[in-house]
């Protein structure tokens, strides 16, 4: 065979290769570059590269949207459905993994010309000001060619050309993937923000139960740093704020909170020569500083990130929402006029200490009765005793409904709150234990099991069991503030010598269940309770108790995401609830009383487990 036949074919199986090549890393599309029109899992594309694949998405779907949020991996913090609500607006996150004010400036600039929009919120970060314009990683820290005018053909060469690996991971991950956010997913697509939902339902605690699970808030940083480019991220904002203000969109500046552990950072100097020359170019609202959010480690995930609901507390203070607990010392907007006065007050707060948590026993009842067939019985003269001597001892009873409204909006509890709660729904709760309650002046939660609401045989099966009371029965109650009703579940609280087979034990997973067939068995078991009890009771039902305790990582986020507020475990322990932190009333703990608990004793068995 001739030279030059041996050289065709050389060329032709390289091009064939790199048409293999390049069309299998096209079609993969692991980082969102070429519209991801096959397997369209823009979450992970996003995870690889959220500079890259946020503009792949917003070139298909940017009609969807009308303003932008846009900065570091902090901006991932304040909801976008929170800043829909209150700019009335339809916004997407553009957070960029350790995106600087560069990032910010071109990504301004790419939306003004191809999208439009009415609001641009930039937040920034103290930290955006050691650098300006770098690139850590040239396949996953780079800015979209389109975004920074750099050359297109360089930009989809580079990708259709990429190391095989990267496609090769994004297909083991998409074969392998779960519910939950992992590794390989990160971010919400529709909203460009990060998937907090695990970490949003994550058990709070006490402060020293917070800092055991994360020893690394324990840490601070002596040293102090200069912010050698701010000067190029001044010249950058005041671009970005000259070209909104020629499109005749509205822009607004913020820079975040941060932990007092990364606040040790900064020099004073240096900050404050900042914010004098930032508030010549516009104003802006401060939230960073040390502060009663700074100094408080559960309202951060990390030392780096503060939590979902700070970002909340921001804009309620930026919009006066009187609806959200704030601190007072949080948030300051900052004009020419008031920057000085914001610089001499500046670390005020530093020593800024927490004394707002609170201590909240929630007691486990079942039934009340005069014969005691159970265990979980007990009889009305001892449940009576049992109360009085709570009030006795300086406790008295609130509802969830009374928690939730100190943890969102911190309207006050009293000085030693407790709830009582009953599990299942049985009739002696209603004619036994809320007369006593009423009498007394106290208040009870019961969480019922919807399938049983009204019986007294289980599942009409003709196997009798306890009565359970009706809801019409518990309407009055209800209705004088006396009873407040959660969900036991519709019918995951079964028995498994009375269900046989297809026992599920509470609300795990069956064995060989498929994820998918689980989470809409789950759902559709919970809206049924919710709906019957909202339905019958014209109330919101925001309380889930686990049947026997049981529940995972999983349920925790689909109960979440169903709107449900406060989930019941039967751990023993007393509960943590912090203000301004929903989140610490998830997985809540309870203390079991029995009738083997005589009344003189049942403070001290409270203060003992404290």
């Amino acid at each position: 065979m001739s030279a030059k036949r041996w050289l065709c074919i050389f060329v032709v199986s390289a091009l064939v290769v790199a048409a293999l090549f390049s069309g299998f890393n096209a079609l993969v599309d692991p980082f969102g570059v070429f519209g991801d029109k096959v397997l369209h899992w823009w979450s992970y594309d996003m995870t690889q590269n959220p500079r890259t694949a946020k503009i792949g998405w917003l070139d298909e779907h940017h009609a969807d949207y009308d303003s932008y949020i846009i900065g570091s991996s902090k901006t991932s913090s304040i909801p976008t459905e929170l800043l829909n609500d209150y700019y009335n607006a339809n916004f997407y996150n553009i957070l960029m993994y350790g995106g600087d004010v560069y990032d910010s400036e071109m990504t301004v600039k790419y939306i003004l010309a191809h999208y439009g929009a009415e609001n641009i919120v930039i937040n920034l970060s103290l930290s955006e000001l050691m650098e300006f314009n770098t690139e850590d990683d040239p396949i996953k820290g780079n800015l979209h060619a389109e975004v920074d005018g750099s050359s297109l053909l360089a930009f989809y060469s580079k990708y259709l050309f990429a190391h095989p690996q990267y496609a090769i991971d994004k297909l083991k991950a998409y074969a392998q993937d779960s519910y939950l956010v992992n590794a390989n997913k990160v971010f919400i697509p529709e909203t460009g923000a990060y998937d907090k939902s695990l970490r949003d339902v994550e058990r709070i605690g006490s402060l020293a139960d917070y800092l055991e699970k994360h020893p690394e808030f324990k840490v601070r940083n002596p040293a102090e740093e200069t912010l050698p480019a701010a000067e190029e991220c001044l010249a950058s904002i005041a671009r970005m704020q000259q070209m909104c203000e020629e499109a005749g969109v509205s822009a607004t500046f913020l820079i975040s909170p941060m932990y007092d552990g990364e606040m040790d950072l900064y020099c004073n100097d240096d900050l404050f020569a900042f914010f004098e020359q930032l508030a010549d170019i516009t104003d802006y609202w401060d939230f960073s500083g040390y502060h009663s959010v700074s100094s408080e480690p559960r309202y951060f995930y990390d030392t780096m990130h503060y939590r979902n609901s700070v970002g909340g507390m921001m804009l309620a203070r930026m919009f006066q929402d009187s609806d959200v607990y704030v601190p007072d010392d949080f948030g300051v907007y900052v004009t020419r006029e008031t920057v000085a006065a914001h610089n001499a007050s500046y670390w005020g707060g530093q020593t800024a200490v927490r004394e707002n948590d609170v201590a909240l026993p929630v007691l486990m009842y079942h039934n009340v009765t005069e014969t005691c067939e159970s265990v979980f019985d007990i009889t009305p003269e001892l449940f009576r005793a049992q109360m009085a001597a709570l009030q006795s001892g300086g406790y008295e009873t609130v509802t969830f409904a009374q928690v939730l409204a100190y943890a969102q909006s911190g309207t006050p509890l009293p000085e030693n709150p407790i709830v009582i709660s009953f599990d299942d729904g049985y009739e002696g709760n209603l004619t036994l234990a809320a007369p006593i309650l009423e009498e007394l002046g106290m208040c009870a939660e019961i969480n019922v099991i919807g399938v049983s609401i009204g019986k007294d045989s289980y599942k009409d099966t003709g196997v009798s069991m306890v009565p359970h009371f009706a809801l019409e029965e518990a309407l009055p109650w209800v209705e004088r503030g006396i009873i407040e009703i959660g969900s036991h579940s519709y019918d995951m609280h079964q028995v498994a010598e009375r269900d046989g087979e297809g026992y599920r034990e509470g609300v795990y997973m069956l064995e060989g269940e498929n994820e998918d067939d689980y989470i809409a068995a789950f759902r559709a078991d919970t809206q049924k309770s919710v709906d019957e009890l909202e339905r019958a009771l014209d109330t919101t039902v925001t309380v889930y108790a686990y049947p026997y305790g049981f529940y995972t990582d999983l349920t925790e986020v689909l109960l979440s995401e169903m709107g449900i507020s406060v989930t019941l475990t039967v751990e023993e322990g007393i509960n943590t609830v912090v203000e301004g932190l929903p989140q610490s009333l998830r997985a809540m703990k309870r203390c079991n009383i029995s009738s083997e608990i005589a009344p003189e004793e049942i403070v001290d068995y409270l203060k003992g487990m404290s």
